[in-house]
């Protein structure tokens, strides 16, 4: 048991929707202090009611035993669950054996049954809970003329014979007022508004302009902040039956792993595995627009979908989304490669059409604005076409889409001719400050520019600078070649980078210091070897490097030293 490791899946997978946070917990963006509300739900004195192993086993799958649903199912691994109950129960140990067993219930004879059933039936347990052979009476209404503060089960004491719900003074408040005053008028009330409450959607989602994170539980969301509040908050509710397709919805309120797409949020969406198919139904049937237009994809447009999808002539959806196992180009949208799957035609086409209206503040833009396209010269600038076109291929199509990193097909590779040609770039072995230099003659070379010393030498094809162009996020490149020779730099001290030139001919000279001693560090290509010329002003000779697997020929002179590089 790790409790601290608990209290951070606690305050961060979503609990903090529902429960309040602990008193002395420091997130990224806020603390447990922060968080007074009256829609957090008090978490009682554990420590007399459960343990560590009790508590996991509750949590690992509250519907087990909690089946009218409302406490989620956050699907916690084992590890997980017995994490958070160290935490709420402020278990220390790392052995969650030590924690004492629970007290089982003492054995009780048919007497002491006996006056157990008739307290359970005097007492109208029924009305509220499932109980076997014993009957809810019928339900008293409540006198709108009644003083409810006093002698009712909404009372600040206890009343005998009452129940005592122990309210805070402004629920009190507010259920007094509802009985006092004018009743609302219901069919003013958003449809689903009633259900979304009860089950405290809102404290996640936001629907029609209802709910979302408060002013006080916002910053308990957090996930990639590069994405905007997309990347941390959960998605809005708004017309969410009409949005997804009815049994992806049955598979998400199922709690089916391959139903969660925003791996970039840290708070999860629960399961209701109880009521997946109810609750999916109900909002297939609710949300359901027989207004919306539909897509109509000609087989014809599905490779212009391609295009359209892709980086070289189209809306560059790939450079925020992924496509299946392939990375987006830039920030980390969720993946498209089965939106086919998820989203309803008619929704994916309204969407694309005005995105801020599903979600204001959005980083998708708007690439139909007013219905009209951003990209003319594809399907004669069609909008309907094209949005069907990009549905076709996300269904349909075969490979990926345009320009996506991993498929340029060698159309961004560097082949030097006439000169060399030099490249900065993220390079492996190398650093976040290479600079490649590519020569004519299939020979080639990475110089770390952080510690100014060479790092690699390869024969063959130069470099493919696609995702150095293309790639907001771009990994670290490789050589377009396995014949490599890394250079030794063992004991070779780094140096003060201070720039490099080139010569007329285009060949690069790259400037140092160690101290005060400046150097020069020259390098060309002549008849299949590698030159390098050493200059320094002062001082000994500066110790250097040669690529393993290579052959050195070393010529020295006064403060200038020569190697020649070349194989056999």
């Amino acid at each position: 048991a790790n409790a601290e490791r608990g209290s951070a899946i606690f305050h961060e997978r979503g609990c903090v929707a529902c429960h309040a946070p602990t008193k002395d917990f420091r997130g990224p963006q806020g603390d447990g202090a922060m968080l007074e509300s009256y829609l957090a739900i008090a978490l009682p004195d554990l420590k007399k009611k459960t343990n560590v192993a009790a508590l996991s086993h509750f949590l690992a799958d509250p519907s087990k035993y909690r089946t009218d649903g409302r406490m989620p199912h956050l699907q916690l691994n084992n590890q997980q669950a017995v994490d958070i109950a160290a935490h709420l129960l402020d278990f220390q140990s790392s052995d969650a054996r030590q924690d004492p067993d629970l007290k089982r219930w003492p054995n009780a004879g048919k007497e002491v049954i006996a006056q157990g059933k008739a307290l359970v039936t005097s007492m109208n347990c029924a009305s509220c809970h499932d109980l076997p052979g014993v009957s809810a009476r019928k339900l008293q209404p409540v006198s709108l003329q009644a003083k409810p503060e006093k002698g009712s089960c909404i009372s600040e004491k206890p009343v005998k014979g009452r129940p005592h719900y122990q309210l805070s003074e402004n629920q009190r408040a507010s259920l007094m007022a509802f009985l006092k005053g004018d009743q609302p008028k219901i069919q003013n009330i958003p449809k689903g508004h009633l259900t979304f409450a009860a089950m405290n959607c809102y404290a996640c989602h936001s629907r029609d302009g209802k709910g979302g994170p408060s002013e006080k539980t916002d910053s308990f969301f957090i996930g990639n902040v590069s994405l905007g509040d997309s990347g941390r908050v959960p998605p809005p509710l708004t017309g969410i039956g009409h949005k997804l397709q009815h049994d992806w919805m049955v598979g998400l309120f199922k709690g089916q792993k391959d139903k969660h797409v925003r791996p970039y949020l840290k708070t999860r969406m629960p399961a209701y595995p109880a009521h997946a198919g109810a609750l999916a139904k109900w909002l297939s049937s609710m949300d359901a627009d027989p207004d919306a237009k539909a897509i109509s994809v000609r087989n014809d447009d599905i490779e212009a979908g391609r295009k359209l999808l892709g980086t070289d002539g189209g809306v560059n959806c790939t450079t925020c989304h992924s496509w299946g196992e392939q990375k987006s180009l830039g920030i980390p949208a969720l993946d498209i490669s089965s939106l086919d799957k998820r989203l309803q035609p008619s929704w994916f086409r309204s969407y694309l059409i005005n995105p801020a209206a599903y979600r204001p503040g959005t980083l998708m833009p708007s690439l139909w604005p007013n219905g009209k396209s951003t990209v003319p010269d594809v399907l004669d600038g069609d909008s309907e076409r094209q949005i069907a076109a990009i549905w076709g291929f996300i269904k349909d199509g075969k490979g990926n889409p345009g320009g996506l990193a991993g498929g340029s097909g060698g159309r961004f590779e560097l082949v030097p001719k006439d000169r060399p040609i030099i490249q900065r770039t993220f390079f492996e072995k190398t650093g976040t400050k290479a600079i490649l230099v590519g020569f004519p003659g299939e020979i080639h070379m990475a110089y770390d520019g952080l510690n100014s010393r060479p790092s690699l030498v390869w024969r063959g094809k130069f470099f493919d600078a696609y995702s150095t162009w293309f790639v907001r996020f771009a990994p670290f490149e490789k050589p377009l070649s396995k014949e490599i020779y890394p250079f030794e730099n063992k004991g070779v001290k780094p140096a003060r980078f201070r720039g490099y030139r080139t010569n007329s001919q285009g060949n690069p000279t790259f400037l140092s210091m160690i101290g005060s001693q400046a150097i020069q560090d020259s390098y060309r290509v002549d008849e299949g070897k590698l030159i390098r010329v050493v200059k320094w002003n002062k001082g000994a000779a500066p110790k250097v490097s040669h690529p393993k697997g290579v052959s050195v020929q070393e010529v020295t002179g006064d403060k200038i030293n020569r190697y020649t590089y070349s194989w056999k």
